[in-house]
Formats: structure tokens, sequence, C-alpha cells
């Protein structure tokens, strides 16, 4: 469950199943007017970024992606104009979604008003079950977790972001239909075809399906659909393709031999204005008709002028050296930038030395102001532990809005009355209950075993009472915390309860208010790299202080997801809050995730506290 856990979701999975056969298209003549090369004006530079992957950290492999994203590129490169400089290319594990992002993002700053861009994506996709978000999966994306994926607004996004006068977007995947507007209609056909085409800005896309899952396998080591892109690209001999026209050629003979069916139309919501992108055939690759013998008379013709031959010859010379000589000034100014970062680093290391040798005093008095609070909050900490080891496990004992539990642990009041529950605040009124002030930790439910002798929980081997016993308790499964809560004359909370616990009454999006979500309010996956290193991963329950919520529980958001009583569907219940491992998405205190209770496969994420009714 890495990551954006998308609520409501349905069970994501990443391989593509069978599917219903969609309609085909029809495999008419598409008729595209005759031109001769150089009739279109075409400024601006052409640009492309190549996505293909293979080998998913995650997911499971493809056998045709890189293959297929590098053939594009070189196809692209010898035959239609793009400068390798221009081409930017992610393959396999550089094909993270920070890359992939940052990659369009690159592409928003650095082209031009004139300039074209095209992006081909060759990997996993993924939609949702009501058919309105779609995704790629990046290599390091995870099953059930849509946080780890680039979903097709974002995408949309950067496009509509894109200077650029016309964007392709060209996806091999799954579920990739879900980037589309309308379709529109074409202009004339006439001599002015593909120059109305490019005067108007466009943003289109072509997609190897719809919402159905589509082939990885198809011809010569390629996918279906890129064997029949890069055969047309290869054999064309017009000076300019649109994709309208590269549609009507694949199309048909993809959605005849696969049980997938293309799209092309225009993307929506990116500013598309009714124009085309325009491939234009670089001189020279066209092909050429097979000539039959020469007759008697052509062989006859003098042979080229061989000071011609040599002349060309000294061009192609001189233009190689001045491809090296831009390539070696390119090198120098690199290697320049790199010495004045180099001494930039030096200039600042010399300074935050000699930072730190005239703070030198103040940090040692400061430590030891430190180090006394420590004792004092120890101290602290130990009574709390003597009073709660003293007291009689009798009925709760009333102390204001806090009191505690028979199980020893304090737990806090929240007011009968409204508030705003769910997404959309919808108002909703609950009788007066208690909540515990923390997650059950381990301490607590190692005296639960102990007088029960329940199965332990998963991870339990790891857990040491001495240094983790003020952790949350982890790999217990719905049926564990509701016997916890039940030996104690306790019970879950419903998830409403949970709610309002934690936003209050006046629907704050977190815990602690509206602020995003940072270190200081919550533990949560900060920079993507988070891991299980045993029970340290954890905060301790009392840590977090500024996290808490407006009635004053601790860790409402972030560290562990907490079991509620309530059902999410005839077999699974529901969970809260969010854990150590999600992005700061899933901290929002409206999210809900469902699990089944019997199970305990994210040991390291669940977690659960304790209500009851207030009497």
């Amino acid at each position: 469950m890495r990551r954006a856990l998308v609520v409501p979701l349905l069970a994501v999975t990443l391989l593509c199943a069978t599917s219903a056969l969609a309609e085909k298209p029809q495999r008419d003549l598409a008729v595209i007017p005759k031109v001769p090369a150089g009739s279109v004006s075409i400024g601006g530079e052409y640009w492309a970024l190549i996505i293909g992957i293979d080998k998913y950290q995650h997911a499971p492999s493809l056998d045709s992606a890189v293959k297929d994203a590098t053939a594009v590129r070189e196809v692209l490169v010898a035959r239609y104009g793009f400068n390798r400089r221009h081409v930017i290319e992610l393959l396999d594990q550089q094909a993270t979604g920070p890359n992939i992002k940052d990659a369009l993002y690159r592409l928003t700053q650095e082209t031009g008003p004139e300039d074209s861009v095209f992006i081909y994506y060759a990997g996993h996709g993924q939609y949702d079950k009501a058919g309105r978000l779609g995704w790629w999966v990046p290599v390091e994306g995870k099953p059930q977790s849509p946080g780890t994926f680039i979903e097709n607004a974002a995408i949309r996004d950067y496009i509509e972001g894109m200077q650029a006068k016309h964007v392709y977007l060209v996806a091999d995947s799954c579920f990739s239909g879900t980037l589309f507007g309308k379709a529109r209609a074409m202009p004339p056909l006439n001599d002015k075809f593909f120059a109305n085409l490019y005067a108007n800005k466009s943003r289109w896309g072509l997609t190897s399906g719809g919402t159905e899952p589509v082939a990885d396998s198809g011809k010569g080591g390629h996918s279906i659909f890129a064997y029949h892109l890069l055969k047309l690209l290869k054999e064309n001999s017009e000076p300019y393709l649109v994709p309208s026209y590269i549609y009507g050629q694949i199309a048909p003979i993809i959605a005849n031999n696969a049980e997938q069916t293309p799209r092309s139309e225009p993307l929506k919501n990116t500013g598309d204005e009714g124009g085309q992108f325009v491939f234009r055939l670089s001189a020279g690759a066209a092909t050429k008709p097979k000539t039959s013998a020469p007759s008697a008379q052509m062989s006859e013709a003098p042979a080229p002028s061989a000071a011609l031959s040599q002349a060309e010859k000294e061009i192609k010379t001189i233009e190689a050296q001045a491809q090296q000589a831009e390539e070696q000034k390119r090198l120098a100014a690199i290697e320049q930038k790199k010495q004045q970062l180099q001494a930039e680093q030096e200039l600042k290391a010399l300074e935050a030395q000699e930072r730190q040798a005239e703070e030198q005093q103040k940090l040692a008095a400061v430590q030891k102001q430190i180090e006394e609070k420590k004792k004092q909050m120890e101290r602290k900490k130990q009574d709390v532990i003597e009073e709660a080891r003293v007291r009689p496990p009798s009925a709760p004992g009333q102390t204001g809005r806090e009191i505690t539990g028979k199980d020893g642990a304090p737990m806090l009041l929240v007011p009968e009355g409204e508030f705003l529950y769910g997404d959309d605040n919808q108002r909703m009124t609950l009788p007066a209950f208690y909540m515990d002030k923390y997650e059950l930790t381990t301490a607590r439910y190692a005296k639960f075993l102990q007088e029960t002798g329940r199965a332990t929980p998963g991870k339990w081997n790891e857990a040491s009472l001495v240094s983790d016993g003020d952790r949350p308790v982890i790999g217990v499964t719905w049926h564990d915390a509701d016997a916890y809560c039940r030996q104690y004359g306790k019970r879950l909370p419903t998830e409403q309860e949970w709610e309002k616990a934690a936003r209050g009454t006046d629907g704050r999006k977190y815990p602690w208010g509206n602020e995003e979500p940072t270190s200081r309010y919550a533990k949560y996956d900060l920079d993507g790299k988070a891991s299980w290193n045993g029970y340290a991963t954890l905060a301790t329950v009392e840590s977090y202080e500024s996290g808490r919520s407006p009635y004053g529980m601790y860790h409402m958001a972030g560290n562990v997801w907490e079991w509620t009583s309530s059902d999410y569907d005839s077999s699974n219940k529901v969970l809260r809050g969010g854990s150590w491992f999600n992005y700061a998405f899933n901290l929002r205190s409206t999210v809900r995730l469902w699990y089944n209770p019997t199970s305990w496969l994210n040991y390291v994420l669940l977690g659960f506290r304790c209500a009851q009714d207030a009497r």
C-alpha cells in the first residue's frame, strides 16, 4: 500500500487482464492531399520525450517497451529531423516519477512558441473502476498505491503549460484512453491542408487502446501497436505526416489483429485550438522507387564529376569538424560550470566552519539546557508510568475532560454535538464519547497478551519492551484490536467518531489545521525514501505534540493506520489516519482505506486506539 492509496480505491493491479472487444475502426482509405516538400513553412525546433519501462521494481516486467521506445527515437532522428540534443530519453530505472515530471516541466520551460513536442510513453497504465482517473506507472510504482503513479490530469497540466505550438502524445499502455476530450472535424482537403493544420495550436494524442488492456507482445520484438507505428514511420515517403493520417493507417490493422482499439483525438483541457502536429520528412529520407536495368542510352551518360564528389566529401568533413568543435565548446562550458560550483561549495564550507566556530560556546550552553530538559521529561514520564502501574483496574476515573481507562491508558472527551464529515463536509451529530489519547503501545499490548494468552501479532519478535514500549503496536488484525478493546470495557471507534476526534467541528483538513504536513506535525514519508528498519521506524506515541487534534489526541495523522469498527463493505473494515509509509496526501482526516479484518499482510502499517461511550 505504498503512498497514495486512492480513496475510495478499487484493488489496483498493474497486470493487464482480458477485456471485451471494442468496436473496431473501419479500414477506409485515408485521403490526404499530395503536396510537394517545402510547401509548408515549419518554424521552430522538434523536441521529443521518449519513455520506455520494462524492468519495474515492484510491478510485473514487460518485454518490449524499451525496445519500442528506442526504435521510435531512432526513426525520429534518422527520418524526421529531430536533433538528438532535443531528445530526452528515460529508460527503465531512469523513468522514475520525479524524473518524468522533471522532463515534462523542462519542456514547459525550454520549448518556444514555434516548437513542436512529441511525447512517447511505453509502460504500464491504470485507471479506477469509475473510469474518471487514469495513471502512468513509473518504474518505482507499486500495486495498490496510486500515489506512486502519475495522474493523467497532471500530464495534461504539464502539456497545457508548454509554450510549444504543437504537442503530440503517443501512449502505448493499458487504460490510456482517459486522456482524451472530444473529437473534431478536419480542415478542407486542398493544397492548404497541411499549412492550415500547422498554423493553429494543437494538443493531440494517439493511444494504443481506450480503457481496455493492451498487448505487450506483437511482431518483430515490438508490441503490435509499436510495430505498426514504426512500420509506417519507416516506410513513409510523403513529405508531411499528421496524427489523423497515422491513425487512419494503423488503427484498423491493430483493431483487427488484437483485442485493443487505438484512439486518436485532441487531449482535453490542454489548450488545443484545432491544429495538428506535422511530421516533416528529412531531405533524402524518402523511399526511392526501384529502377529497372539501365538502357544502352543511359549507360552512355557521363559519370558524376569526380571534383563534385570530392567537394561533397570536403563539405561533410568541415561539417563534422564544426560539430566536433561545438561539442568541445559545450563540454568546456560544462567543465567551467563544474569548477565554479566546486569553488562555491568550498567557499560555503569555509563559511559554515567559521559560523560553527563562532557558535561553539553558544551550542555548549544550549546542549546543557537540552540535557536538563530531557532529564525533567524522563522523570515526568517515569511518574506517569508508576501512576499507571499502581492505579487499580476499576471503572475509569473522571478528571474533567480526561479519564483513565481500565487498561491504564489516558482517554479524552469528545463532546456531544454537530461536526462536518467527509470530503463534502456533510453535517452530522454524534453523542459524547471518549477516545484514547495515544495509539495503543507495545507495552500495554504485552500486558494484554500475558493476561489472555492470545497469539502475538506480526513483527512482535522485533519489539523490545525496554526501547520500544512507548511505540505503537503493529501487525494486529482487526479481530486482535477488537479483542483488546473489549478486554478492558472499551470498543473500537466508528469511523465517524474517529474523524470528529481528528478534525474537530471546523472542517479542517488535518488534525492541526489546514497547513500542509511537515516533519513538525506528523511521521510520514516526507521524501519518498521510507522503509522499514525495525520498531525504531515508528515514532513514540507521545511525540509530535504540534500535530495534536483539536481534542488533544496524538498521531491522528501518520505513524500507523488505525482500525475502526465501521464496515467498508461486506468483507472489509475501514482504516483511518495514514502511516509512516505514506505521502502527505493520505494524512488528510477524511481519507478512508479498506482492509480485510483477518489480514495482517501489511503488518508494519496497522495499529489502533480504543473508544468508549461517555457515562
